[in-house]
């Protein structure tokens, strides 16, 4: 890929994507004195389109044309794979690319955390920015708003990035990164598992020896990324001692030149053990950034997650009801269930994006009575799971929801945990998990 230096002023550079992030990422380019063009396959946002016209950007939508290689720079939206027919165009005529992420990066300035893995980035980051949190700290990335909104502005960044954000950086290099785990996911987009670790990877590309990279320890893929880092290295780990902060006998401890009893497991309003490893490495990051432990303390005591991930609904008759519906990957629901000692019955299935779930048969075996399967992969989950436990079929979320009551006892838990998208039946996983939590509520109403 051909590198882009220099300012953006005058600079001719057309934005492929007007959602959210390449909308900020045009306002803000404009505002630099560049010359700016929006094309995106599908409509543009009317209010985005209004505030465009106000700034004098030219765009076009339904359709990308030929315009949007007369041009310095592309800037790509998340949504653009890199192997689409436009990158490859753009790579013959030399033209080089970037992601809203870059931009962002290169009109802010400041101090910059970046988290990434498979699961529980957002869940890391909220933490962190609840601790860190005062009037010069900012969350954004993959969650909140595009860093490109942020134009201009100094303070620290706490920033979830994907994968799909992190393969067309340029220059990023944070302060902190931060790799939670890998696991297989997105195969849909990436073209196989090494693709996509090399993608998560990219986040300490740029790193010095002066910044920080942390790893989960537990994991054996990013355990090994230390081999090609020169950033300073930490850990977390639920299983092991390490340099960094672990777990050792239900007590969450750091220990970077002293040990420091942060708090323990029954303390916080969190539940699971992943979110456990969750909260280790948001400590880890809040302590070697140079907040208190007061402080940090008091906040992760606090903190009561995000919604749609392990979210406690309510209790009817004995039976607990949980809604993970941010759970899109085996991975996952594999974390989701270690958190849970009674009886599970599991509501999993959507778009399994290519994903197996072999992976999950011990955990399924040895913690659900039951699998409620819907949506386009429940074939393959029934096939997966029957031998080793009862699934039904579902129809819809209210067909799985009803099952659920009736086959759950007393003592027992329901677990929404997917491990697939949503689009098969519900806009997004937030959707998915609303619907959820309605017939959750209605059907309690009932009984």
């Amino acid at each position: 890929m051909k590198r882009f230096k220099g300012s953006f002023n005058s600079k001719r550079i057309s934005v492929i994507g007007c959602g959210t992030s390449g909308f900020h990422a045009a306002l803000a380019l404009r505002q630099e004195g560049a010359r700016v063009f929006v094309s995106d396959k599908g409509e543009i946002n009317t209010i985005y389109k209004a505030e465009l016209q106000k700034f004098g950007i030219e765009f076009e939508e339904n359709g990308h044309t030929d315009k949007i290689f007369q041009a310095d720079l592309l800037v790509l939206s998340p949504g653009v794979k890199l192997d689409s027919p436009i990158i490859k165009r753009a790579e013959t005529l030399k033209i080089p690319y970037v992601g809203e992420l870059e931009i962002g990066y290169r009109l802010t300035e400041g101090y910059y955390i970046a988290i990434t893995g498979t699961n529980g980035k957002s869940t890391v980051t909220s933490l962190i920015y609840e601790i860190l949190k005062n009037g010069s700290v900012f969350k954004a990335g993959n969650i909140g708003e595009p860093l490109s909104k942020y134009r201009g502005t100094k303070g620290t960044f706490v920033l979830e990035v994907s994968s799909f954000q992190l393969e067309t950086i340029d220059a990023f290099r944070p302060d902190i990164a931060a790799i939670l785990n890998v696991d297989i996911d997105h195969l849909d987009w990436h073209e196989s598992k090494e693709d996509y670790i090399r993608a998560k990877s990219m986040i300490f590309k740029h790193q010095k020896k002066e910044n920080i990279l942390i790893l989960n320890h537990d994991d054996e893929i990013v355990r090994n990324m230390h081999m090609k880092a020169r950033a300073q290295i930490f850990y977390f780990s639920l299983l092991h001692p390490v340099k960094g902060a672990y777990l050792h006998n239900g007590q969450l401890i750091l220990d970077v030149g002293k040990k420091i009893n942060l708090l323990k497991i029954s303390e916080m309003k969190l539940k699971g053990l992943h979110n456990v490893a969750n909260v280790l490495a948001a400590a880890l990051i809040a302590y070697l950034y140079g907040i208190e432990i007061d402080k940090m303390r008091q906040r992760i005591k606090e903190f009561k997650g995000l919604p749609h991930r392990v979210e406690f609904v309510l209790e009817k008759n004995g039976v607990k009801f949980y809604d993970d519906s941010k759970g899109t990957n085996p991975h996952s629901v594999k974390w989701a269930l270690k958190g849970f000692t009674e009886p599970v019955v599991l509501i999993m299935g959507g778009e399994d994006k290519d994903l197996e779930f072999h992976s999950l048969r011990d955990e399924v075996k040895e913690h659900c009575k039951l699998v409620v399967a819907i949506g386009k992969a429940k074939e393959k989950i029934i096939k997966t799971f029957r031998d080793i436990v009862r699934v039904i079929p579902a129809s819809d979320m209210e067909e799985a929801v009803r099952i659920s009551y009736k086959e759950a006892k007393k003592g027992e838990t329901v677990l929404l945990s997917p491990g697939c998208a949503s689009f098969d039946m519900f806009k997004n996983y937030k959707e998915r998990g609303d619907v959820y939590q309605y017939w959750v509520r209605k059907i309690a109403e009932e009984n």
